[in-house]
């Protein structure tokens, strides 16, 4: 959990960091999961702070499930840039709550389908007629 500490650490001091380097080209669906790895991993630090280990233990799963998007989706990409440039992007920017709420809807739903398909595997197997 120290990781997620000091990965939420380094996303608000990238948030105090100019971004220097040249703009990094995204599609608009990895920019989003970029923007909700970064929002979440700053949630986890401030969960942190407030000793709030149940919290911060589902933040942390919002963390692994982005990046593990990120890792399928632009296995390519600098990540630490992208954060940067979107930490600059969403910094004062009035939609940045609705990028929030988006993140959150998504990361809901897995997990919902995730419940379910737990609960699913926990009933007995339907058995097809065999053949004769």
């Amino acid at each position: 959990m120290r990781l997620f500490r000091l990965l939420g650490s380094c996303i608000a001091l990238a948030a105090m960091t100019p971004a220097t380097a040249a703009p990094i080209s995204m599609s608009p669906a990895v920019q989003q999961d970029v923007r909700c790895f970064t929002l979440f991993a700053a949630a986890v630090d401030q969960a942190g702070k407030a000793k709030n280990d149940e919290a911060r233990e589902a933040i942390s799963l919002g963390v692994m499930y982005f990046l593990g998007k990120l890792t399928i989706e632009a296995p390519k990409l600098n990540l630490v840039d992208a954060v940067r440039q979107e930490v600059a992007a969403m910094n004062g920017n009035p939609n940045a709550k609705a990028v929030g709420t988006a993140c959150d809807a998504e990361f809901a739903k897995r997990g919902q389908e995730l419940v379910n398909f737990g609960q699913t595997l926990q009933q007995p197997a339907t058995q097809s007629p065999s053949s004769s």
